[in-house]
């Protein structure tokens, strides 16, 4: 089932870690990459290309997915650096997870991909990071300055 941007309810689901030099995994971690580029960068027509079906649905078009994703990558400003990253699986699928802290988000956030096998996007969710998360990013600051 798709899952929609901006969900804000916790991923609820066990996550298995895939080994670092796992070929999905590596391959995961690159499509989750560029996907979240695609999204800072506003290319919603290369992201519906990749979007299944049912999660095209979700969002009726291309257009509608950029109104909607363009609100919420505005809210959270330019991306200042990546707290966390990591691939799970979550089969058959797998979901690349990105905690990054944003210039205008009080707290990280984290962009979750769910990934088909051949790498086909079927849920993506923007939520505020876990507060352990948070704990993370305020010591990584303190040890920066």
């Amino acid at each position: 089932m798709p899952r929609l941007i901006l969900r804000v309810a916790p991923l609820g689901l066990a996550l298995l870690a895939c080994a670092p030099g796992d070929r999905v995994a590596g391959k995961t971690l690159e499509r989750g990459r560029i996907y979240t580029s695609w999204l800072y960068g506003a290319e919603y027509g290369k992201l519906w290309a990749r979007f299944t079906p049912e999660f095209q649905r979700v969002f009726g078009s291309a257009a509608e997915l950029g109104a909607f994703a363009g609100r919420a990558v505005t809210q959270l400003g330019r991306e200042q650096r990546t707290v966390d990253e990591h691939v799970a699986e979550l089969k058959p699928e797998h979901v690349y997870s990105r905690t990054a802290a944003f210039t205008a988000a009080r707290q990280p956030v984290v962009i979750e991909w769910t990934l088909t096998k051949d790498g086909a996007v079927s849920g993506l969710a923007v939520r505020p990071a876990e507060p352990d998360s948070a704990t993370a990013t305020e010591e990584l600051e303190q040890r920066e300055r």
